[in-house]
């Protein structure tokens, strides 16, 4: 039983060493930064993964707008919008963005 919690616990974590990151996925350009405040795919048909990477990140981006639009009497919309806009500013070179008429662009 001991033996087979171990090769479990190796299993989680090499499964976890080997998963994509947000910044692999963006120099891969398999993600870039959406013209709506979030990640989202540039490819048609993103991996299992990539689409898992997108979901947590947009999940924790919507927590954090939503904590900074309470605490600074903004709607959700409006902190997704500023977010964008930084985030153009901040996106590396080669790296992809969707422009406001949703065309994707890289940088």
């Amino acid at each position: 039983m001991k033996r087979l919690l171990i090769y479990i616990a190796i299993f989680l974590f090499c499964a976890h060493v080997f998963a994509i990151d947000l910044q692999q996925a963006k120099a891969q350009g398999l993600v870039g930064e959406a013209n709506n405040g979030y990640l989202a795919p540039v490819t048609l048909s993103p991996s299992s993964e990539v689409r898992q990477l997108i979901q947590q990140v947009n999940i924790d981006r919507k927590e954090s707008y939503q904590r900074i639009a309470v605490s600074n009497g903004l709607t959700l919309s409006e902190v997704a919008r500023l977010a964008y806009q930084k985030a153009v500013e901040k996106t590396e070179s080669g790296h992809f963005y969707q422009n406001p008429s949703g065309l994707w662009v890289k940088k």
